[in-house]
């Protein structure tokens, strides 16, 4: 009787951790925004000396990218694994695409904000990274 109730809950344990695995791995709909993403799973990049995590957030829906890099600042880092792409400016560039997702200010108002702990951050050039850093990218509408 013991060792049928011991079953039992081991079974019903083992469907609650394979439950929440799917959710934890779960793809972004490939939609919306996400239909030109390069990437709609959590992704681990790079074998440098600092981790820094990255969640991309647009449409509703959010994925997070694991940088292992060895760059300064978080432009670098993300560079180096081709996550952005965008226009060199005086101050660095001027992101215009996250994970092949694009945000075009001048044809629908929208554009890249990146935070750090809900702050604004000066631009990527700027941000200086840390091991164990966690940043947000968020494609915004602009209210101006």
């Amino acid at each position: 009787m013991k060792k049928q109730i011991l079953s039992r809950i081991l079974l019903v344990l083992l469907a609650l951790l394979a439950a929440l695995a799917l959710v934890a791995c779960a793809d972004v709909d490939k939609t919306g925004d996400w239909e030109t993403a390069t990437y709609v799973r959590d992704t681990e990049f790079g074998k440098g000396e600092k981790t820094v995590t990255v969640k991309v957030i647009a449409d509703g829906q959010e994925l997070t990218f694991t940088l292992h890099t060895d760059k300064e600042n978080l432009e670098d880092a993300l560079v180096e694994h081709e996550l952005i792409d965008g226009d060199i400016e005086g101050y660095g560039m001027y992101i215009k695409m996250v994970n092949g997702i694009v945000a075009d200010y001048d044809t629908d108002k929208t554009y890249w904000a990146i935070t750090k702990s809900g702050e604004i951050t000066m631009g990527a050039k700027a941000t200086l990274i840390s091991d164990g850093d966690c940043y947000e990218i968020t494609k915004t509408v602009s209210e101006w």
